[in-house]
């Protein structure tokens, strides 16, 4: 299972909202926006992160009153999630880590303090409790371990580890680019030989040969580049 019904994403909103509240109180006064669904990482670190940006579009469509905060949860109905673009692409799934992003929205300079101070705790202090991951890993039928709250840029700390582990970091390089500085220029060398050149939104693979070429393709190509 790769989507979650409404009510059952409503509980686990609430709960994720309230535990992760626990790192930061301040969370209580923001909008927490929550999808019900499972994810390869690829599909969220795309340029623009589009995943994020479906879940600021659900918050912007709901009717509210000024000043209220939500714990927001998007379930699928009939079997279709609220938006096209929070799909699932299920042929991306099938590395052991998942995720299901969610997004912080308010104050400008309530989001910064507590964007501060999520950087500087998720990572060695986000793991989720024990009862809260049984409960997630119980709604979409699978076994969880290590279940824990990230930032993006945790993330991709994560992911750079997974690439270069695989001697891939060249792709990482690129991916990375893409993200954080999509209007500049990037080379990386890749460990086999050959270059990956990142521009305007492109990427150029010179040098490589057609295996090595293809493997960095699909990659990128995940990553929606």
């Amino acid at each position: 299972m790769t989507s979650l019904d409404r009510t059952t994403a409503s509980i686990l909103a609430d709960a994720l909202a309230h535990d992760l509240a626990a790192h930061v109180p301040e969370i209580r006064h923001l909008d927490f926006v929550f999808v019900g669904a499972l994810y390869d990482q690829a599909q969220l670190l795309r340029p623009g992160w589009p995943l994020h940006a479906a879940l600021a579009e659900a918050l912007e469509r709901l009717p509210r009153n000024a000043g209220d905060t939500h714990v927001v949860a998007l379930g699928a109905h009939q079997g279709r999630l609220p938006l096209a673009d929070l799909e699932p692409e299920t042929d991306l799934l099938g590395s052991p880590m998942l995720v299901m992003p969610w997004l912080l929205s308010g104050p400008a300079e309530t989001i910064d303090k507590v964007g501060q101070r999520l950087e500087r705790e998720l990572l060695e202090q986000g793991l989720i409790g024990p009862e809260l991951a049984l409960a997630i890993g119980e709604a979409f039928g699978i076994k969880t371990a290590h279940a824990r709250h990230m930032t993006t840029l945790d993330l991709c700390a994560m992911a750079c580890a997974q690439y270069e582990y695989a001697e891939l970091g060249a792709v990482w390089q690129i991916i990375e680019a893409a993200l954080l500085k999509p209007n500049e220029e990037q080379i990386a060398n890749l460990a086999a030989g050959g270059t990956l050149r990142y521009q305007s939104g492109t990427v150029d693979i010179e040098g490589a040969d057609r295996r090595q070429a293809a493997q960095c393709r699909a990659i990128l190509a995940a990553h929606g580049i």
